[in-house]
């Protein structure tokens, strides 16, 4: 068995620390061991709590061999964006971005740096944003037309079209997940100046898909490939928040898929890329866990 215990977050981009209460649109994040314990699912009401857990969770996992961590947000831009992929991103993201204790943060003034760095004659790539954030920059709706010189989505998302996934760059409103790209590769990068995330491989940059996995790998997931399909499983259909259970589905699903075997069809190369495709993949874009 290729990991001994996975971890896996639901992610959120607030400004200000979630209610004491559980709730959704806050961090939630969960671990299973591979060994059969019952998950353990927790709510976290800032990114550091839920930082601290996880750190604390792949501590106690690594005694026992390699963990697997999951975050269900982008790795990377679409290829020739401007932006890089992977640990480069989430270095290049810490120094530009700020993320206090109490979740307050300045993603909305970042993203309209980066919009004039990446398409300094308009607006975009990056939009969505309250009306008092809009700049000639960064615009509230999507912007029309759409930068030539950028793509919209990447690899992954095309290939997952229909199926509801939205564009990196949309950093609010429904099922956006452009914030949580930001304040996420932010946040993974703290947590790889951990002692105990030394030796950490970011899927699939730096484990050649499947192949180097290493003591512990952080990979992109995406809980809908996975949720629909077991909303009605008693012990996903007892959470009472959907965020929850979709941690709890997505550890599940990865768990039944490892257990018989088919790492390749989770974090091994996908088929349909051409080379071109899969070097774009795994230099800058990355992709999506079992996509």
């Amino acid at each position: 068995m290729p990991f001994c215990r996975l971890i896996m977050a639901d992610w959120s981009a607030a400004s200000a620390p979630g209610p004491k209460r559980p709730s959704p649109n806050r961090c939630w994040v969960g671990c299973l061991d591979m060994a059969g314990s019952r998950p353990e699912i927790v709510y976290c009401r800032t990114r550091q709590l839920a930082l601290d857990r996880i750190e604390a969770w792949t501590a106690e996992g690594r005694a026992h061999g390699p963990v697997l961590i999951g975050f269900d947000f982008p790795f990377g831009y679409p290829a020739g964006s401007g932006l890089p992929g992977g640990r480069p991103l989430a270095e290049f993201l810490f120094r530009h971005i700020r993320d206090d204790a109490d979740d307050r943060n300045n993603r909305f003034e970042a993203a309209d740096r980066f919009n004039r760095l990446l398409n300094p004659n308009g607006a975009g790539p990056f939009w969505g944003c309250p009306d008092t954030r809009a700049t000639a920059s960064l615009s509230t709706t999507r912007p029309k037309p759409w930068p030539a010189h950028i793509r919209e989505f990447r690899q992954v998302e095309l290939a997952l079209k229909g199926m509801g996934i939205q564009s990196v760059w949309k950093l609010a409103y429904t099922a956006s997940v452009g914030s949580q790209v930001l304040m996420g590769m932010h946040a993974i990068h703290r947590l790889l100046q951990g002692p105990a995330f030394r030796n950490a491989r970011i899927w699939p940059f730096e484990t050649d898909w499947a192949n180097d996995l290493g003591p512990i790998a952080i990979a992109e997931i995406w809980p809908n490939l996975f949720f629909p399909a077991l909303r009605s499983d008693p012990l996903v259909a007892a959470q009472p928040i959907r965020d929850a259970g979709q941690v709890l589905a997505t550890l599940l699903a990865i768990r039944a898929e490892l257990q018989a075997g088919r790492i390749d069809t989770l974090l091994g190369p996908p088929a349909g890329l051409n080379p071109g495709g899969l070097a774009a993949a795994i230099g800058q874009e990355g992709w999506i866990v079992g996509a």
